[in-house]
């Protein structure tokens, strides 16, 4: 007999994936001894015992058999020659090890055997009892206080076993093995209904519960229902009037879309287009709202056109936790409103206190449970470009996983505080980084509070001593919360602070997930709205030339002025208005005013537009701006597709929905550019114009332009961006920033780059919007740190 005995270290997702059971069950099927060990961030450790043939075939089956949900980073195998005899295999308690990673998964959508069990008439302890849960599927990141994960570290550590649950716990062969966030209906939480005052409604059994809570939302009211990482506002979604009172209520939500729940794909497969990579996000265990493209003829008695109103995309999510379905087995097989349940730009209440005070004038009623939830986790969000994920809004489901950088950072610690607007922080463990959940625009006290309580909360759960923080990263404006949010980081762990230039930080976080090398450079093409340029002009149409190590500006927008500042995103007919001044002067302008009405479209009329003209001619306080996203909204204006921007990023979003109506080749358009003091600028007055004049000829459609602009727009960035790439040798193109969730700009751009045989890079793992800019700050912060200490 040839035993030996073997120390094997694993580290990635490890924990709360059913891993350690896993390995137990394994290595007891293959009569190993020994025991399995829990080290927090180190990971698991394993001291088995026995034959050579069955420790290589252990080792084998890990890579093999492992749950899907777990990830295995690295796996090191090492024979011990003690002599110490193992005569039994155990899992020993846990030690909180410290390593470099997280081994924590995301908030995992219910299993389909818990499911199953949840409809069981014959399980009592588990029939109808929203909170089933077991080793591979329910709460994680949401529920967890500190690692290693163990139910103690855990808010389900308010809800002791009962004696059936510590059977199961402890059972090798049951699914619950070692379950940390699982409980019955004799020992775990419960819901309770209250009304919109916060009086308990009494109920005997969640039976009594369920068909209260259902048959209010079938009679058109709105319910407040907590769920895994927050709380939604719910209501039925093919009743445009009861929609219209939800926005009513929400107050400035006079046109933002609503996600909708469904408890089956096929219910809206009639009205929405579904690829194949589409339903693989939308069943996968990240459960995220993904959007989805009507078809001509949307189903109105399945969804009304409240939901969306002017836009060709609809949010979409599954159902992903036993509250759900079971609210579906009662109010039956239609597609729900489930959106935030806050109000606008506040945070979502965790305690049912202050969930009732936030939402009293939103909600009819309120579906509570009394489960804490320590960290709050709003849908995720994201949208398919030809198989590539676009996350616009990265939360549940995703958090608290990283992206692994292409080379070696030996940095033990840093933090980066985010933008100002669609806000996450990021944390930097050596090279990893580790996003925190969408905190959103930090505009409010409770909002700034979120961001650093998430902040402070990745940086416990990795184990980083106030030593080991090195430096701070921002974002290059002086004067945004999140940047004077830095300096007091900075100050409070005596560390260097690190701007990083907005645009710039876009494309390092495109490059890295990416994996372009340390020591090259490509051409990066940065599209958005607002971002402090280092002109202090507001950048947002940006060619540049990138290494990690910094950047060279070799192409922009024309810079166009923004009379008014702000109003100009606000009031689309603002901008327009300042281009055509800028271009044609007071006289011409004035006739072209009156033609369109452009009047009408600002907030004070005639005495805003004529206040608006007084400025333009004395020259004062009018910002510049090389803005992508101001010539989309432009545009929009101009084919009447948005005449005020009541949500960011409205008025190109229906611009994207009128073009999607559109046929490109009816139209002629052409945009140009100019070689200037070394660099190249995009023409964006004659574009306008030429967009003005096309609306003159009767026969030209409106929604044939959108469609040829947005081409035309992606190919002129395309064009001037392979000049540049050309003239420098550089053979990789790539796209970011908020403007690239356009499909058919980014479609058009790409498919230019590509037919030319340049390499081109998108985004697939990191938003390409404003929730990525956290992590391109902290790899700018790496470089600039590296050379601060040299």
């Amino acid at each position: 007999m040839n035993k030996k005995t073997v120390e094997i270290n694993i580290t990635g997702i490890v924990q709360g994936v059913g891993f350690r059971p896993f390995l137990f069950n394994l290595a007891r099927s293959l009569g190993l001894t020994g025991y399995i060990l829990n080290r927090g961030n180190a990971g698991v450790r394993l001291i088995l015992q026995g034959e050579s043939k069955d420790i290589d075939q252990f080792i084998i089956d890990v890579d093999i058999k492992r749950p899907k949900i777990s990830f295995i980073e690295n796996s090191d195998v090492k024979e011990l020659f003690d002599k110490e005899i193992f005569s039994d295999l155990e899992i020993k308690k846990s030690e909180p090890g410290r390593g470099i990673s997280l081994t924590l998964p995301p908030d995992i959508a219910i299993c389909d055997n818990c499911i199953k069990e949840m409809g069981d008439h014959t399980l009592k302890k588990y029939n109808k009892y929203p909170f089933i849960a077991c080793a591979v599927c329910g709460p994680r990141f949401t529920t967890v206080i500190d690692l290693p994960y163990d139910r103690i570290r855990s808010t389900m550590n308010e809800f002791p076993f009962c004696v059936s649950c510590v059977k199961e716990y402890s059972d090798f062969d049951n699914r619950r093995f070692h379950a940390q966030t699982f409980a019955c209906s004799k020992c775990g939480p419960s819901y309770h209904l209250y009304d919109k005052s916060g009086k308990l409604i009494e109920k005997k059994s969640i039976d009594d519960i369920l068909k209260e809570a259902a048959t209010r939302i079938n009679e058109g009211e709105i319910a407040a229902v907590k769920g895994i990482g927050g709380v939604h506002l719910v209501c039925l979604a093919d009743d445009d009037n009861i929609i219209l009172k939800l926005r009513n209520r929400k107050g400035g939500r006079k046109y933002k879309p609503f996600a909708l729940m469904v408890p089956k794909l096929r219910i809206i497969e009639q009205s929405l287009n579904i690829s194949t990579k589409e339903k693989e996000l939308l069943t996968s265990f990240r459960r995220p709202i993904v959007l989805l493209e009507r078809k001509k003829i949307l189903n109105k008695n399945i969804i009304g056109e409240q939901v969306a109103p002017g836009l060709n995309n609809i949010g979409i999510m599954l159902p992903y936790s036993g509250i759900h379905y079971l609210l579906f087995d009662y109010i039956g097989e239609k597609p729900l409103v489930y959106t935030s349940g806050n109000r606008s730009n506040i945070p979502m209440g965790l305690d049912n206190d202050i969930i009732i005070k936030q939402l009293e004038h939103l909600a009819d009623f309120f579906l509570l449970h009394n489960r804490t939830i320590h960290q709050r986790a709003d849908d995720s969000v994201l949208r398919v470009h030809d198989n590539k994920v676009k996350l616009i809004r990265r939360s549940r489901g995703y958090v608290p996983e990283y992206l692994s950088l292409p080379f070696e950072a030996n940095i033990p610690g840093a933090i980066a505080t985010g933008p100002d607007l669609s806000v996450t922080g990021a944390i930097l463990r050596r090279n990893r980084i580790f996003p925190t959940q969408h905190i959103g625009n930090v505009t409010h006290l409770e909002t700034y509070e979120f961001l650093k309580e998430s902040i402070f909360h990745m940086r416990k759960l990795l184990q980083i001593k106030d030593t080991e923080i090195k430096f701070i990263s921002c974002d290059a404006h002086p004067e945004f919360i999140t940047s004077k949010f830095a300096k007091e980081l900075s100050e409070q762990f005596k560390v260097p602070i690190f701007p990083i230039q907005h645009h710039f930080a876009h494309i390092l976080g495109l490059m890295a997930e990416n994996k372009v090398g340390q020591d090259e450079e490509i051409i990066g093409i940065s599209t958005d709205g607002v971002g402090f340029g280092d002109d202090e002009n507001v950048w947002g149409g940006e060619i540049l030339l990138c290494s990690y190590r910094g950047y060279k500006r070799l192409g922009h927008l024309e810079y166009q002025p923004m009379i008014g500042g702000d109003r100009c995103t606000k009031y689309p007919a603002r901008m327009a208005a300042s281009i055509l001044l800028n271009k044609l002067g007071k006289k011409e302008s004035i006739k072209i005013f009156n033609r369109i009405g452009l009047e009408k479209d600002v907030e004070y009329k005639n005495t805003e537009l004529n206040a608006l003209i007084s400025q333009f001619e004395k020259q004062e306080n009018i910002p510049l701006s090389s803005s992508t996203g101001r010539i989309f909204d432009t545009v929009s204006y101009l084919l009447g597709a948005s005449k005020i921007k009541t949500y960011r990023g409205e008025p190109a979003m229906r611009l994207e929905s009128l073009a999607s109506k559109g046929d490109p080749n009816k139209v002629k358009l052409e945009i140009g550019f100019i070689q200037k003091n070394g660099s190249y600028i995009i023409d964006t007055t004659q574009l306008i114009l030429d967009i003005y004049n096309l609306l003159e000829e009767s026969q030209i459609r409106k929604e044939d332009i959108a469609a040829k602009f947005q081409i035309e727009f992606g190919k002129v960035f395309a064009e001037v961006a392979m000049k540049v790439a050309k003239a420098n040798n550089i053979k990789k193109i790539g796209l970011s920033g908020g403007v690239a969730y356009n499909y058919s700009f980014s479609k058009a751009l790409k498919e230019v780059v590509i037919s030319r045989d340049f390499i081109f890079l998108e985004h697939d793992k990191v938003a390409p919007g404003d929730a990525g800019i956290s992590t391109g700050q902290l790899i700018g912060g790496i470089f600039k740190y590296n050379n601060y200490i040299i």
